[in-house]
């Protein structure tokens, strides 16, 4: 394998310039076509045009950048990640896989010229679904797998027309309208978002599955009254029946598996006024695991749960809105990533991915890998999310190898 030196230097000042692009909010806040969102995505074509990359944009907002093949160009070795965020969220989560993939191309078209195949990197509209009740928009539409219509933010705005006003902000000249084809291969570089690679001194993480995920919003509806003249035993408090519908939630995830993860991560309580009962409590459930059936077997004890826990006229209604199912990744990808690191001398370790990734839609259309770096304290979706340097650099000299071995 040649020597190809990565320009960490030029990828901190990328990754510096598009977190500076929200200077006044806390953590990063680039929810899907949002202005930072725009911003974001419009420095990234412009580096795309600068570096005299094909730039190609799709009707959901996703940016592709190519260095075409000059022997099989209609190959495509891709890479990529997301560039949205959740709400305060870190510097790198999805950004680090977008701007490491255009780094590692920079490094080889620099060090070895125009590769055999296309490479490609690719910056999708969304994946957080931080904003609008989906997840995966961007992949989604790029896999054809689905289109995303009809949904509405937490502010009453339609994602058809954010999308349509976001879009014809970053159309321009030199800039391709098209849904790209499908590529050979994908590999997404992340941080890992977790403890495991920090704990165990590793410098890369090789994913060999991703959880399975169920959303829910859950509906819990008593009824208002005073909060001095209404007795305890008459009341129809939805407060107090959602803290029982989560305590027993949270006992049954722990007896069906240790590895079962259970979230209420949003809950709001009207009229949430200090003197008055609550009349309704609305909240969501994110629940994750790597195997279907403990999934399905969560979704029907909650059902059940609120089924015996209802009673008029106090109810509970639970509405899925997520089913995104396991997967397993590409072995032979995995086998040769690790062969790779070894060669690199690169510390490495085999595990699962607890959180969701564009990796999970792309699997269904081409052989997926994914390569993690530890984050430090296992910190992510907050604003203290971090890497260290050197384990930045070792995730995208890694990368830069599988491409070369892919492309070259």
């Amino acid at each position: 394998m040649p020597d190809l030196p990565v320009d960490m230097a030029q990828l901190t000042q990328h990754l510096a310039k598009i977190n500076a692009l929200s200077p006044d909010t806390s953590g990063q806040n680039r929810l899907v076509y949002s202005p930072g969102w725009v911003a974001a995505q419009r420095q990234l074509l412009a580096w795309g045009q600068e570096l005299g990359l094909t730039v190609t944009l799709d009707d959901y907002g996703t940016v592709y950048l190519d260095l075409v093949g000059r022997v099989q160009p209609e190959t495509i070795i891709a890479t990529g990640s997301h560039m949205d965020t959740v709400v305060q969220g870190g510097p790198l989560d999805g950004l680090y896989g977008v701007l490491g993939g255009l780094q590692a191309l920079l490094t080889l078209k620099q060090a070895l010229g125009q590769p055999k195949k296309t490479l490609r990197v690719i910056a999708f509209s969304e994946e957080e679904g931080s904003r609008f009740p989906t997840t995966f928009s961007g992949s989604k539409h790029y896999a054809r797998i689905e289109d995303t219509t009809g949904l509405k933010d937490k502010d009453g705005l339609d994602f058809d027309s954010a999308r349509t006003a976001a879009v014809a902000q970053l159309a321009g000249p030199d800039i391709q309208r098209t849904l790209p084809k499908l590529p050979a291969t994908f590999t997404e570089l992340h941080i890992e978002q977790g403890p495991r690679l920090a704990a165990a001194k590793a410098q890369i993480g090789l994913v060999a599955a991703i959880v399975g995920q169920r959303r829910y919003t859950v509906t819990v509806t008593g009824v208002a009254n005073h909060a001095g003249t209404t007795p305890m035993a008459q009341r129809q408090d939805a407060f107090q029946a959602t803290v029982q519908f989560i305590n027993r939630l949270f006992l049954l995830a722990q007896s069906l598996s240790p590895d079962l993860t259970f979230t209420v991560g949003e809950l709001a309580l009207t009229p949430n006024t200090v003197n008055v009962i609550p009349g309704k409590v609305v909240f969501t459930v994110d629940c994750r695991h790597t195997d279907t059936t403990v999934l399905d077997n969560f979704e029907t004890l909650m059902g059940n749960t609120a089924a015996l826990l209802s009673h008029d006229p106090l109810t509970i209604s639970v509405s899925r809105w997520a089913k995104i199912p396991p997967v397993q990744l590409d072995q032979q990808l995995l086998a040769q990533n690790a062969n790779l690191a070894d060669q690199l001398q690169l510390s490495h370790l085999t595990l699962a991915s607890g959180a969701g990734h564009d990796s999970q839609i792309m699997t269904q259309v081409t052989p997926t890998t994914m390569i993690f770096v530890p984050s430090i304290k296992g910190i992510s979706h907050a604003p203290q999310e971090a890497t260290a340097t050197p384990d930045l650099l070792a995730g995208v000299q890694l990368l830069t190898a599988s491409l070369y071995r892919q492309a070259y």
